[in-house]
Parts: structure tokens; C-alpha cells; sequence
């Protein structure tokens, strides 16, 4: 049997119920690695969530080696298999945040900086060294982006602190709930500065 055929049937096995039959493929596929990548990235489109979630674990295990072709994938993905995309990059953490701020200053493609914007978030205090770019996505045109921008500060708490004057002008942003995860990380940053600028609002 070819490597293609048993990576197949290995995916296929991750939609068994059998607990060790899933964990003995995603063990195997683990092992295979790079080989695998092309066709765990496919199954991420898989409408079985069991499917998804276990190759999820298996591509952020090999991790950075898969980065490449996950985020190339997600620039033309349906939109559910976008998303599992982005979710795979947010497990694989801060060696995929490169290519998610490329992604972020892709003028061309709303959804792609969409997506880039939701897998920071879901990345947490990995996604530091994206603050650049995300504060600059305070001011895209997207509600959507700018909306998981400021969300994103409010996970990374006091280490946001350079983005306070860009959330300071989010809190006139004309989508409420851009406004309100505003005020949310202001919050959770926490400077005088913020506080001020939170004060200041709840009073308007």
C-alpha cells in the first residue's frame, strides 16, 4: 500500500469511536508528519467534527511545518473549512503568527483578514508579537476584524499597554460590539490612561 492510501485510511480511522483505534492514528499520523500534511489539511473540511478536531490535534503536533500550507489554504477555503484552519494556526501558537499578520494586511481579501484576526485571538497571550499589526486593525474596514482586534488586547491584559491611544479611538467606533470589546480590553489593561478613557466613557 502506497503512503497516500495509508494516510487515508489512517484519517479515516479518526472518525472511529473506538478510543484506541483514533488514538493509535493520530499517534501514527503524528509520526508520518510532513508526509500527512496535505491531506489532514483537506480533512479539516470534513463535516464529521470528530474528524476535524482530531486532525486539529495531529497538524498542531507536527506544527510548524504545517503552517504553510494551512494559511495558503485558508486564503481560498469555504468558510467552515477556513475557520478549522485558523483553529489548527491558533493551536500551533506564536511560530504561525508571522504569516497570520501577512494575512492581516491582505487588502484584497476581507474574509482571509478575518480569519487571521479570529486565529490571533483564539491565540491568546501567544499572539504578542501581532500587536503591531493588530492595532493597525483597529482601523480596517471590517467590523468583523476590528471587532477581534480588540478582543485580542483584552486577553493580552497589561502587556497591550502600547494599544490603549488606538482603543481609546475604537470606543467611537461605529460597530457596538467593536466598542464594547474596546472598553473591555481597556479594562483589562488597566493603565490610568485606560481608565481614564473608560471613565470618560460610561458617562457619555
Amino acid at each position: 500500500m502506497d503512503n497516500e492510501s495509508i494516510i487515508a485510511d489512517l484519517i479515516y480511522d479518526l472518525s472511529e469511536l473506538d478510543d484506541d483505534i483514533r488514538d493509535a492514528a493520530r499517534e501514527e499520523l503524528v509520526a508520518i508528519g510532513e508526509p500527512a500534511i496535505p491531506q489532514l489539511v483537506e480533512a479539516l473540511a470534513d463535516n464529521l467534527g470528530d474528524v476535524v478536531e482530531q486532525a486539529t490535534d495531529v497538524l498542531a503536533a507536527i506544527g510548524e511545518p504545517a503552517i504553510p500550507a494551512l494559511i495558503d489554504e485558508m486564503a481560498i477555503a469555504e468558510r467552515y473549512h477556513a475557520l478549522a484552519l485558523g483553529d489548527t494556526l491558533s493551536r500551533i501558537g506564536e511560530p504561525a503568527v508571522p504569516v497570520l499578520v501577512e494575512a492581516l494586511s491582505d487588502k484584497l481579501n476581507e474574509e482571509f483578514r478575518e480569519y487571521a484576526a479570529r486565529a490571533l485571538n483564539l491565540m491568546g497571550v501567544a499572539a504578542m508579537g501581532a500587536m503591531p499589526a493588530l492595532i493597525q486593525a483597529l482601523s480596517d474596514p471590517s467590523d468583523d476584524v476590528r471587532s477581534y482586534a480588540a478582543y485580542t488586547f483584552a486577553k493580552l491584559e497589561g502587556a497591550a499597554a502600547d494599544a490603549v491611544p488606538a482603543l481609546i479611538k475604537a470606543l467611537a467606533d461605529e460597530s457596538e460590539e467593536v466598542r464594547n470589546h474596546a472598553a473591555f480590553a481597556l479594562e483589562k489593561i488597566g493603565t490610568s490612561e485606560a481608565k481614564q478613557a473608560l471613565e470618560a466613557f460610561s458617562q457619555s
